[in-house]
């Protein structure tokens, strides 16, 4: 017997083995069970790695549009001193153009998000468009995980924007998230929420609440995790100087 026909029967011996095995009790279907599992790891391994490479190409876009912003920001800048005559191009229009791709083509990637929110900055600061502005930010936050280390931030940077809309209930409601941040004593951006409600009731003359906002920012003490100092305790404690309001000691 050479050695092809012994490998020949010999599978078939073990396919023989395997059928008469699958048709004994709920063998079969646990096999297709298993067969199923290893077909979605396998699945959810592939993408995984797809995904991974797809937030790869994501970010390495997002540092293009992170130069095209700073490059247009520069021509801004550089223009400020010439006649309208003179201004002959749109500095934005490169950056918006790339932004559109960027955006179109990693629209599947986690990153996505951070697109949306850049096109919420060039909308107000390029085409001084709140209303489009505000719904960008809303929209890319939603899209952005609660637990994201970004969210906080990027939320804070919303409910800043809303507050200045020209439409009262809309401050009002943002003015009401913002109370809601500065009252979570854990949350990083605390500090940063009592300074804006404090500045902004000052501009809107609503002194005694802007003091007892900054009053509880300059009290409060440096976080351990914060790796660096706040500027805001201080800048509240300069407030309330200005002010001639003195802090109560603290033992």
């Amino acid at each position: 017997m050479n050695l092809y026909t012994q490998i020949q029967k010999t599978v078939r011996s073990h396919y023989a083995a395997w059928v008469d095995y699958s048709k004994k009790k709920y063998v079969k279907e646990s096999m297709i069970a298993a067969s199923i599992m290893i077909l979605m790891v396998v699945c959810y391994i592939g993408f995984g790695w797809y995904q991974k490479q797809q937030n790869i190409k994501a970010f390495a876009g997002l540092i293009e549009i992170s130069k095209s912003y700073e490059q247009a920001i520069t021509k801004i800048r550089d223009q400020e001193s010439l006649s309208d005559e003179a201004k002959d191009e749109n500095p934005w229009e490169d950056t918006k153009l790339l932004l559109e791709a960027l955006s179109t083509a990693h629209a599947s990637s986690s990153l996505s998000p951070f697109f949306v929110m850049y096109q919420a900055q060039i909308a107000l600061e390029a085409d001084q468009n709140f209303d489009k502005a505000c719904n960008l930010m809303e929209k890319g936050v939603r899209r952005l995980p609660k637990n994201s280390p970004y969210y906080d931030m990027f939320n804070v940077k919303r409910i800043k924007m809303l507050l200045d809309s020209p439409m009262q209930n809309i401050r009002e409601k943002a003015l009401q998230e913002l109370q809601r941040i500065a009252d979570q004593k854990e949350n990083y951006y605390m500090q940063e929420a009592l300074w804006t409600i404090g500045a902004y009731q000052a501009a809107h003359h609503n002194m005694p609440a802007a003091i007892e906002a900054w009053k509880i920012l300059a009290q409060d003490e440096e976080s351990d995790n914060a790796l660096i100092s706040s500027p805001l305790v201080k800048q509240a404690q300069e407030q309330l100087k200005t002010l001639h309001i003195s802090l109560p000691i603290q033992n």
